[in-house]
């Protein structure tokens, strides 16, 4: 058997005959499960898994096959066979980097180059070999997408539950509630450290001289907005590791969770309206009532931090049509952002810093006038300032966190974030140990709730960062509770 199978494949390499099928498909395949290893979590939908087949699959093996027999039958047949091979070089990088990066960089272009004019030079013709390689390299992320579902089938829902009664909270006082999270807004503590030297003192004055509580050591419990606002929306921690049943932050962020049940079952209407569709990406099951994105009109090969909506108006006209209902609105400001992911040629940590404050006096900005826009018009509501985690500033690049942290400045600027709330009454009785992001929800439905007991199953107040950039459910406590 061994000998048949050893015979077989080199007949395969050997014989003169030609595989302009198997060539597309393997560039395709190797395509399809190199993203889908590394992006899962956002392309996770049937829709786009329809989508990526066709793109990934079909697309090349028609591709080559088609060049090859048009090739063929022209008066340059002679170099059909090398055309696969041409073709299968010039596909690869294109689906690995994307045309625009591809054509961005002059080395990358000029390797692929050189590639094709020695294959014509030189006329090499045995792109068989290269097939082979192309399924080797195909098994790594094939292992990795394996293991992935393995652990959507095998992890443990058990975090999603809840300690007690709370989710048949009945709200006393239903006043509309406003949750705007400026991403990567760090806290109070922060800003005045030596890390970010900003003077914030302008912006924090005028949220005291508009009745709002400050709250300048409060910080997330996870260093990402996936993670930490997954946690947040259930009012539990999941570790790094909540994906299962092909569920992940998406779906429990802006699909059914807790906090958007209990507003429900107290006759809430909700409002989910972002600047930039990141958290939709995958299509999940949106569970807002309402959405300033349509899924239809996303687009398939993007992450959605490239499409921008203004949201000013749009959340006064929701608020103006919507007078008439007990509303919960939550509001994405994609500023001040964090400093960039990765290592970028010339930057420093000082430009760093430099560039993340002038993005966060845009989100103070942006802020003050979304407030008084939301005053106007709903005098009596309460209103969030609660960023998802801080703006790792005292980092060149964010990736450098992905490793055990010890200084605890640095620890903070991951995870200190912004927190300010107008409550309209009295409620010193219920923050007094708001802390971090996965018992802010709890404690506001035990204000609207006039129930203290929901204060007897607070969250530890302990933080959680990764360890393996590789593997984001290895992770560690970074802060004590």
């Amino acid at each position: 058997m061994k000998f048949d199978i050893k015979e077989k494949f080199n007949d395969f390499l050997k014989n003169s005959k030609d595989y302009p099928i198997l060539a597309g498909f393997s560039v395709g395949l190797y395509a399809f499960v190199f993203y889908f290893s590394n992006n899962f979590d956002l392309v996770n939908s049937w829709q786009q898994t329809l989508v990526f087949l066709l793109n990934f699959i079909v697309f090349p093996t028609v591709i080559v096959f088609g060049i090859f027999k048009i090739i063929q039958k022209s008066r340059f047949s002679s170099f059909a066979t090398q055309s696969i091979f041409i073709m299968m070089l010039v596909l690869l990088p294109i689906y690995l980097f994307g045309i625009s990066n591809l054509l961005a960089s002059y080395k990358k272009m000029g390797l692929l180059v050189i590639l094709i004019l020695g294959l014509i030079i030189f006329k090499i013709k045995n792109y068989k070999y290269f097939i082979v390689l192309v399924f080797l390299m195909t098994v790594l992320p094939i292992v990795k997408l394996g293991k992935i579902i393995y652990l959507n089938y095998t992890n443990s829902t058990e975090w999603q539950l809840q300690p007690d009664a709370i989710l048949k909270t009945e709200f006393k006082k239903k006043p509309n509630i406003y949750y705007i999270q400026p991403d990567g807004y760090t806290n109070g503590t922060n800003l005045k450290g030596s890390l970010y030297r900003f003077d914030n003192s302008e912006f924090d004055g005028w949220l005291k001289d508009n009745k709002f509580s400050l709250y300048d050591d409060y910080r997330s419990n996870y260093p990402s907005t996936l993670y930490s606002n997954s946690s947040c929306f259930f009012m539990k921690h999941h570790f790094s590791n909540e994906f299962s049943n092909f569920n992940y932050a998406r779906d429990y962020i802006v699909g059914r969770n807790p906090v958007l049940e209990i507003f429900k079952n107290n006759n809430y209407k909700t409002f989910f309206i972002t600047e930039i569709p990141y958290l939709l990406m995958n299509r999940p099951s949106v569970y807002f009532d309402y959405c300033n994105y349509k899924l239809a009109e996303l687009p398939y090969f993007k992450d959605g931090l490239s499409c921008f909506t203004e949201i000013t108006n749009e959340i006064e006209n929701r608020i103006v049509l919507n007078k008439g209902t007990s509303n919960f609105f939550f509001i994405e400001k994609f500023n001040p952002g964090h400093i960039n992911p990765s290592k970028i040629k010339g930057s420093s940590i000082e430009k760093e810093r430099l560039e993340y404050l002038k993005s966060l006096q845009i989100a103070n900005a942006w802020l003050k006038k979304t407030i008084t826009i939301i005053k106007k018009n709903d005098p009596n509501a309460i209103i969030i300032i609660g960023a998802d985690h801080g703006g790792y500033v005292g980092f060149e690049y964010t990736s450098q966190a992905q490793n055990k942290i010890t200084d605890s400045k640095l620890l903070n600027s991951i995870f200190g974030a912004k927190l300010a709330i107008k409550w309209n009454g009295s409620h010193s009785d219920y923050d007094a140990q708001l802390k971090t992001s996965v018992n802010l929800f709890r404690i506001l439905f035990s204000y609207l709730s006039e129930d203290k007991l929901l204060l007897n199953n607070l969250q530890p107040d302990a933080s959680y960062n990764n360890y393996d950039a590789s593997d984001f459910s290895k992770v560690y406590k970074a802060i004590e509770d």
